[in-house]
C-alpha cells in the first residue's frame, strides 16, 4: 500500500506493466469489432480508446491510486456518450426531441433510470410502462432486454459502483465537480442525501399510478442533453423547462461550487436504488479505526457524503458509497482501505483493490469504452 506520510510511492514498471497486460489484452478484445469495421475512423477509434483505457489502468497500478485515473474515464464518457447518442438520434429521426407517435410505437432507446419505476407495475399488472422495444430494432437498438441484462449482471458484481464505472451520465457532473480546484460553496448539510430515497418512493408510486415513467416524464435532467417529447403543448414546454433547469442546477452550477456530485446525491433514484445492491458486491471500503485519526479528509474528499462522523466510528462507509476510491487515496495514514467482505479489515487492502478494478475495468472497457470508440468514430469519420 502506499505511504503518502512519505514520497509518493511507485509500484515498479515492469510489475505495473504485468498487472495491465489483461487489461490490454481485454480492451483489444473486445473493441476488435469496432477496429475490424470499414474504414480508417473505426479503426482509429477503437485503438485510441484501448490505448486510453489500457493507460489509465497503468496509472492506477503505478501509483496505486485510484480515483483520479478513474475519473479521467469517466468524464469522458460522460461528456462523449450524448455526443454519440444525439448524433445517432439526428441521423435515424432528424431531431433530438421524441415525436409522441415514436413513444407510443415504442421506439424509444431505453434508459437504465427506468429500471427501479419498472418493477412494480411489471409484478403487479404484466406490464413494461417503459416506450421501448424489448429486443433491438432496425430504428431502435437500444432495447429494454439488453441494457436490463447488462445493468443485472455489472450490480451483483458492483452494487453502487455502478454509479464509477457505468452511469453515462454521472461523468458530466463529476467533470464540472472536478474543474474548480476548491470548493466555494459552505458545507451543504448532509441530510439532504435522503432527498434520493424519498424522490425513489414518490416516482415508483407515481410510475404505479400512472403507468409512464414518472421521472423520465417529469424530472430527469439528463434530458436535455439527450432526447425530449416535442414542445407542442403547455405541459411539454413546462417539462423542457424541469429539465433544462434541473440540469443547469444539478449537473453544472451546484458540482461547480461544492465540487460534489450534487445529481446523483440529492436527486437520482436510480443511485438510491442501485445503493441497495451493495449488500449483494464482494467488495467495500471501511476505515480501519486502529489506524484514523479523525482528520475527516476522506469525508471531504468523497464526492456523495457517503462518509461521515458515524463512519469514522463504526468503520464502515454509508449506504451509498459508489467505490471510486476517492476517500481511499485522500486518506494519509492508510487507514480508509479496500476490502472484501468476510475478510479481516486491513489484512490485504491492495489485493481487494487489484480485485475490485479488475471486474469494475472490465464493465468499464466493454461498456463505456465501446461508448467512447463509437463516438470517436463518428468524430473522427466527420472530419475526415
Amino acid at each position: 500500500m502506499p505511504d503518502h506520510s512519505m514520497a509518493a510511492p511507485r509500484r515498479s514498471v515492469r510489475r505495473s506493466l504485468l498487472l495491465t497486460l489483461p487489461v490490454l489484452l481485454w480492451a483489444l478484445l473486445v473493441l476488435s469489432r469496432i477496429m475490424t469495421e470499414r474504414g480508417n475512423a473505426p479503426k482509429l477509434a477503437g485503438l485510441t480508446t484501448a490505448i486510453f483505457m489500457t493507460a489509465l489502468f497503468y496509472g492506477m497500478m503505478r501509483t496505486y491510486e485510484t480515483h483520479r485515473w478513474r475519473r479521467r474515464f469517466f468524464v469522458a464518457l460522460g461528456f462523449l456518450f450524448p455526443i454519440g447518442f444525439v448524433w445517432d438520434l439526428i441521423a435515424l429521426r432528424g431531431s433530438m426531441s421524441i415525436p409522441v407517435e415514436r413513444m407510443i410505437s415504442g421506439d424509444t432507446p431505453f434508459c437504465f433510470l427506468a429500471i427501479p419505476m419498472m418493477i412494480l407495475p411489471a409484478v403487479t399488472t404484466g406490464a413494461v410502462i417503459f416506450p421501448g422495444s424489448i429486443l433491438p430494432t432496425a430504428s431502435n437498438p437500444h432495447a429494454i432486454g439488453a441494457m436490463v441484462a447488462l445493468w443485472l449482471a455489472a450490480t451483483l458484481v458492483m452494487g453502487k459502483g455502478w454509479c464509477s464505472y457505468g452511469c453515462f451520465f454521472g461523468g458530466i457532473e463529476e467533470g464540472f465537480a472536478a474543474a474548480p480546484k476548491k470548493a466555494r460553496m459552505r458545507k451543504i448539510d448532509p441530510r439532504w442525501r435522503w432527498m434520493p430515497w424519498a424522490v425513489l418512493a414518490a416516482i415508483v408510486l407515481l410510475t404505479a399510478a400512472m403507468l409512464e415513467p414518472a421521472y423520465c416524464i417529469w424530472l430527469c435532467p439528463f434530458k436535455t442533453v439527450t432526447e425530449y417529447p416535442q414542445v407542442r403543448s403547455l405541459e411539454t414546454a413546462i417539462q423542457a423547462g424541469i429539465f433544462l433547469t434541473l440540469f443547469l442546477g444539478l449537473v453544472v452550477v451546484v458540482p461547480l461550487l461544492s465540487k460534489k456530485r450534487a445529481q446523483c446525491s440529492f436527486l437520482c433514484p436510480f443511485g438510491a436504488f442501485q445503493s441497495i445492491f451493495n449488500k449483494t458486491g464482494a467488495f467495500e471500503v471501511r476505515i480501519d479505526r486502529a489506524k484514523c485519526q479523525p482528520c475527516v479528509l476522506c469525508e471531504k474528499a468523497c464526492p456523495t457524503f457517503s462518509m461521515g462522523p458515524e463512519s469514522l466510528a463504526s468503520g464502515k462507509t454509508r449506504l451509498s458509497c459508489m467505490k471510486c476510491g476517492a476517500c481511499v487515496d485522500a486518506c494519509p495514514r492508510h487507514a480508509v482501505v479496500w476490502h472484501i467482505k468476510g475478510t479481516e479489515v486491513g489484512a490485504a487492502p491492495e489485493r481487494a483493490r487489484l480485485l475490485h478494478l479488475y471486474s469494475a475495468w472490465a464493465f468499464a472497457v466493454m461498456f463505456g469504452g465501446s461508448i467512447i470508440a463509437n463516438t470517436l468514430t463518428k468524430l473522427l469519420g466527420f472530419v475526415g
